[in-house]
């Protein structure tokens, strides 16, 4: 058989079997599941920052001159604008910022003299403190200067008070260095002749005077009081906060107090100390003031006394030795 003969018989024979097919079983389509969703508990609340009140609500403007009330118009809108850097939990009845003269004489468009005069007028009313700041610098006493008491609270007095006075606003011999001087500010001022630009300029030197590497009297990175100076700024408020709401603020110094001193388990303790301070206040022996006075001691001791162990016990026996001489 020739081999095309066998190929046509291998085609025309029967066809070989098939092999059966697999079977694929097939599930019948179900819906889907349903999703429960799990609402996360909602966090804590932030409270919105405080601000300050209007320069109207802190006094009659109208009983000013047009100068003075220029000048306190500026003054009030850099220590509000410092009030919200430092980040005060409370607003303070004032707040001390530490400014140029010459600066503010060029922002306002009058003489240095001038300055001096208005500030005289507003001293007089209460509504500012102001004084020369001194440091030493090469050796020498120098000014580095003015420090400003704004107030921030009707019926409040500016002053200044030692802690003030005694704190290292700047480092005058590194500012002159690097070059950070009123008097540079002033030679390279020619394109800051705006009103906004010099605004600008006095805020950010209240905030960080100088080369200072923090802000002056700065509470912790948290936003929150923490320090003995917040204490200070805050206690005259015990005069001016309503009946109902009193409790809530001692609670708020004395946290804030024994954060400061590293003394978190004499809160209570704290608090009685601002509510006696508070009855002594009410009944005529100036609680309060003792009681500011003896905190401001203790925060000048806190910066420069590098081996005091414990504040808290040392503000303690201070206040003991006062309330038996009175």
């Amino acid at each position: 058989m020739t081999v095309l003969a066998r190929l046509h018989a291998a085609i025309t024979s029967s066809s070989p079997t098939l092999p059966t097919p697999l079977t694929v079983a097939v599930r019948p389509v179900q819906p889907p599941k349903p999703i429960v969703r799990v609402p996360l508990p909602a966090g804590p609340e932030i409270p919105p920052r405080p601000s300050c009140d209007p320069l109207e609500a802190v006094t009659d403007l109208s009983n000013l001159r047009s100068g003075p009330r220029r000048l306190l118009e500026l003054l009030h809108e850099v220590a509000a604008d410092t009030v919200s850097r430092r980040g005060y939990g409370v607003i303070p009845s004032q707040v001390t910022i530490h400014q140029p003269q010459e600066l503010l004489a060029r922002a306002l468009g009058c003489h240095l003299v001038t300055v001096w005069r208005w500030t005289q007028e507003l001293t007089t009313a209460g509504l500012v403190a102001s004084r020369a700041h001194f440091t030493t610098s090469r050796g020498v006493t120098r000014s580095d200067g003015t420090l400003f008491a704004v107030r921030l609270k009707q019926g409040h007095y500016a002053h200044l008070t030692h802690d003030d006075l005694s704190y290292e606003w700047r480092d005058l011999d590194g500012d002159r260095a690097a070059g950070n001087t009123a008097w540079k500010i002033l030679q390279g001022s020619g394109s800051k002749t705006g009103k906004t630009e010099w605004h600008e300029v006095l805020k950010a030197w209240a905030v960080n005077p100088g080369s200072s590497t923090f802000p002056p009297l700065f509470s912790d990175h948290c936003s929150s009081a923490n320090s003995v100076s917040d204490v200070v700024y805050a206690l005259p408020l015990l005069a001016l906060t309503d009946a109902e709401k009193r409790p809530a603020l001692i609670g708020f110094l004395a946290t804030t107090l024994s954060r400061a001193l590293r003394d978190q388990h004499s809160q209570k303790f704290w608090c009685k100390v601002f509510w006696n301070a508070w009855t002594d206040e009410v009944e005529g022996r100036g609680g309060l003031q003792v009681l500011g006075a003896q905190l401001s001691r203790l925060n000048s001791d806190l910066r420069e006394w590098d081996g005091l162990k414990n504040p808290a016990a040392l503000l303690v026996s201070r206040l003991r030795q006062k309330m038996e001489t009175n």
